[in-house]
């Protein structure tokens, strides 16, 4: 008895050739994509960098500035600016003016900004403090319209308290009136860096 033969289907098996490049296309497309997420990590960590560096160099000039602020206090409070009689006329050699100084932009006197302009108004470069590659300069000027007695018509001034105690908070003016003095910094660091301080003070 003759056994009834079954056709088998035949199993058609993707060539291996084709499997290959499909796996070789998806690789190289991980690649690119992890090439692209490095390179974005790598510019994070850069900038990150940039932005610590410059905040570390701020805060360097700024605690540089202190020191000439320190110094021009100093000449107002028992150095050569310490009497009223010293403050109405100019003093070249401590870098004050007993007038106002005429500012440019940025309300930084003029004068602070250009060797030229302080050099002619024979403001003193010996009282520069330069260390580690970085010269601090500063000019004094009272804030008044004109040079002489001071006159609070025509000057900038503060009233002291006219308390005699109490806490510094609690006090009230109404006392003698006293001019204002503008101490402006300049910190010119490496590669010609320049930044620029200012703080008032009454006298």
């Amino acid at each position: 008895m003759a056994k009834a033969s079954i056709p088998l289907r035949a199993v058609h098996r993707p060539a291996r050739r084709a499997q290959r490049g499909v796996v070789m296309i998806v690789a190289l497309i991980a690649l690119v994509l992890l090439l692209v997420a490095g390179a974005a990590m790598l510019r994070s960590v850069d900038t990150s960098s940039v932005l610590v560096g410059n905040l570390a160099f701020r805060r360097d000039l700024t605690n540089r500035a202190e020191r000439a602020i320190v110094r021009a206090r100093t000449a107002l409070l028992s150095g050569t600016l310490s009497t009223e009689s010293l403050r109405i006329a100019d003093l070249s050699s401590s870098n004050y003016s007993a007038n106002k100084l005429t500012d440019g932009a940025g309300g930084i006197p003029l004068i602070l900004t250009s060797d030229t302009k302080f050099s002619s108004a024979s403001m003193t470069a010996s009282n520069d403090i330069t260390e580690d590659g970085v010269t601090v300069r500063y000019v004094i000027d009272r804030q008044c319209v004109s040079a002489g007695t001071f006159d609070a018509s025509t000057c900038q001034s503060l009233e002291s308290s006219s308390d005699a105690g109490g806490s510094n908070w609690l006090k009230k003016p109404g006392g003698a009136s006293r001019p204002l003095y503008r101490i402006s910094v300049r910190v010119t660091g490496p590669q010609n860096t320049q930044a620029y301080f200012q703080t008032t003070y009454a006298r």
